[in-house]
């Protein structure tokens, strides 16, 4: 009996290990912590060419304490990147139906990986997984990712660079560039300058071969090396077409053609008004303009050529009227037509047929030729306007009403709007991004829609165009202070009275403490993500931020060097902090809350300076400056402020009930 005891003991216990610090997270599969799956081994090359697929291999051990096989849960290998930086197919790769991989055995799970046209760095991560149904997913601890290089077709991005690729026999060969390691073959050395290069490929069970090769520009250059005979090095030089003006000239056929149809009907325009080109110029023996719209009712056709002062035609006489006669032959025949230099008015001497005892004077007839047309208002002019003034994106105006611009900064711009079917104000968040939505941002922003709490800014609404990614969010005024309203903590003059400043700090943590109570980490927290009531009550915002869509995102900047107060220490090294979590809330939380009652950031030279301690900041930037160093009358939070800022995770408070607690024991002390 002490056998299954122990072994029923051992199942509960190490899923609370795994959710120690990560009570909603998404630290491993919920309940079943003893699926476990190690990365062994893979085929991705570290390089792989712009539009050319891929197929590897990526093999797995399991470590856990069941067997993987095939039942109601599938067991696989999960790729959990984007679809839209490197596609992966199949994205869940199965164990095949009747295979069994028992503790302690490996598996090999085949992709193919097709890398998009953009040349750059991606990211690839993978992990075990188990699949319920078809598309419910709960990966496994201990996943896979790696780093690659996408680079350009044939590996030549410009006219003005060139590559060379490298083949050998065997495969997997070393290159070198002189004395620097490259690579092992087959390897595409890309967007080279111009340049004489010695290239070695060399393998520990074949020797070595090298060759002198030139890089041309727009061109690939192609070394091929058999390491089992004594041939030397093949190499030779391709030009690519594209970049040879034939190349350029087919990559812009379309764009020719539609360039030179702009110039011919815009040509065929300006020959409407002859006036435009002087009356003996070639141009005018040469060329006709078409008739391009059908004539008036009357007969007369929309554009005429001018009439002489003298009333006749110009010597062209091309136009037609109505009846198929050249306007200049009538002219001829009739010879009765009188014009004015202003073109406005005309007179036309009426033809009579002398009839016994009437005068054989004839009377002038006035027409009206041109009648001024009546100004028509543009529905959309005022739209227009709007849109000049505030930046407001065109496609949004049959839904909302610009009220002013409520923020800007390098990802987004916050618009104060009005719903036009309900009439609610709504502060509207539209991206600089011309992008559609990342799958990252699109799952925050649903996460935040579902956060309901006094203490958190409501999303009503947030969508994902294909040139536009928007939230629409609750409006607040903001607070009046010295003659200017402040919608947010980032403007607020600092430091704040220390009752306020407890009160906006204790409104933050409640809801912070609710988000935590369910799963929800913000990772992010600034002071410009604090907004403020007239009545000064806080509310966070900034859930939503996507790969730097909408907002600083940590997770997809490089934080190493940033001087950042706000950047906790695991998220700059993770290695020697640990991973983020609550406690990466707190600490941000911690920040907040000192500026609010000093008037500086933590671990700032500025905080150093103005303390007066001794020595230089250098040498104690890890020194932690205390908010009783500014005043005496802050001594009271010197403990609460020590555990929210701790460098070390295990030195900060572990809930955010525990900080409230301290903060309102000093309110009632």
């Amino acid at each position: 009996m002490a056998g299954p005891i122990f072994l029923t003991l051992l199942v509960f216990m190490v899923p609370g290990v795994y959710a120690a610090d990560d009570l909603f997270g998404m630290g491993g599969t919920s309940g079943v912590g003893y699926y476990k799956g190690d990365y062994v081994s893979d085929t991705i090359p570290s390089s792989l060419e712009a539009g050319s697929s891929y197929p590897v291999v990526i093999s797995f051990q399991n470590n856990g304490m069941v067997s993987w096989e095939w039942g109601v849960e599938k067991f696989g290998l999960l790729y959990q990147g984007l679809q839209s930086s490197i596609t992966v197919d199949p994205v869940f790769s199965p164990i095949p139906a009747g295979m069994k991989v028992a503790t302690q055995e490996e598996i090999s799970f085949p992709f193919v990986l097709t890398p998009p046209d953009k040349p750059g760095e991606y990211e690839l991560s993978f992990s075990m997984s188990t699949r319920k149904g078809e598309d419910k997913y709960t990966p496994f601890p201990n996943g896979f990712t790696k780093k690659i290089i996408v680079i350009p077709k044939e590996g030549v991005s410009s006219g003005n660079v060139g590559s060379i690729i490298i083949q050998s026999n065997p495969t997997g060969a070393m290159v070198s560039m002189g004395s620097e390691e490259k690579g092992k073959t087959p390897l595409t050395l890309p967007d080279l300058n111009p340049a004489q290069y010695e290239i070695t490929v060399s393998h520990p069970d074949y020797g070595r071969k090298w060759a002198q090769v030139r890089v041309e520009p727009g061109s690939v250059s192609r070394v091929t090396v058999d390491l089992t005979t004594s041939e030397k090095p093949v190499v030779s030089t391709e030009q690519l077409l594209k970049f040879t003006p034939l190349g350029w000239l087919l990559d812009n056929i379309s764009l020719i053609i539609i360039s030179i149809i702009i110039l011919f009907f815009g040509f065929q325009v300006i020959m409407m008004d002859t006036k435009r080109i002087p009356e003996h110029h070639p141009v005018r023996r040469y060329t006709r303009p078409l008739i391009l719209l059908a004539p008036y009712a009357d007969g007369k056709s929309r554009f005429q050529r001018g009439l002489s002062k003298d009333g006749r035609g110009e010597s062209t006489g091309g136009g037609t009227d109505a009846s198929g006669v050249a306007d200049g032959d009538r002219r001829r025949e009739q010879g009765k037509t009188a014009g004015s230099e202003s073109g406005t008015r005309k007179s036309v001497r009426d033809r009579k047929i002398r009839r016994d005892g009437e005068s054989s004077e004839r009377k002038p007839i006035e027409t009206e030729e041109d009648e001024s047309l009546p100004d028509v208002e543009d529905p959309d002019q005022e739209g227009r306007e709007i849109e000049g003034i505030y930046g407001f994106p065109h496609a949004l105006r049959d839904r909302y009403e610009p009220l002013g611009v409520a923020g800007d900064d390098t990802y987004a711009r916050v618009y104060k709007v009005r719903k036009k079917e309900s009439g609610d104000v709504r502060a509207l968040k539209v991206g600089h991004s011309k992008q559609p939505g990342s799958e990252i941002l699109q799952k925050e922003s649903a996460v935040w829609r579902s956060l309901r709490h006094p203490n958190i800014v409501h999303l009503f609404k947030s969508e994902f165009l294909d040139d536009m990614s928007y939230l629409e969010n609750e409006y607040l005024d903001g607070v009046s202070y010295k003659g200017m309203v402040h919608t947010s903590l980032n403007g607020l003059p600092k430091p704040i009275r220390e009752q306020y400043a407890v009160s906006l700090v204790r409104d933050i943590a409640e809801g912070l403490k609710y988000a935590h109570d369910v799963g929800v980490r913000h990772y992010h927290l600034q002071s410009g993500d604090i907004l403020l009531t007239p009545k000064l009550r806080a509310k966070v915002s900034g859930f939503a931020r996507g790969r730097n869509e909408l907002g600083f995102s940590v997770k997809d900047s490089d934080v190493r060097g940033a001087t950042a107060a706000f950047i906790t220490p695991e998220q700059r090294d993770e290695q020697k902090y640990g991973n983020p979590g609550r406690r990466t809330d707190i600490y941000q939380l911690g920040v907040i809350f000192y500026e609010l009652l000093t008037g500086y950031l933590p671990y700032s030279p500025e905080a150093f300076q103005k303390s007066g301690h001794e020595g230089t900041f250098e040498d104690h930037a890890d020194e932690l400056i205390l908010p009783s160093a500014f005043r005496k009358s802050l001594e009271k939070y010197d403990p609460i402020i020590v555990r929210m800022l701790s460098r070390k995770k295990s030195g900060r408070y572990y809930l955010m009930d525990e900080f409230i607690k301290d903060l309102d024991s000093v309110r009632k002390a």
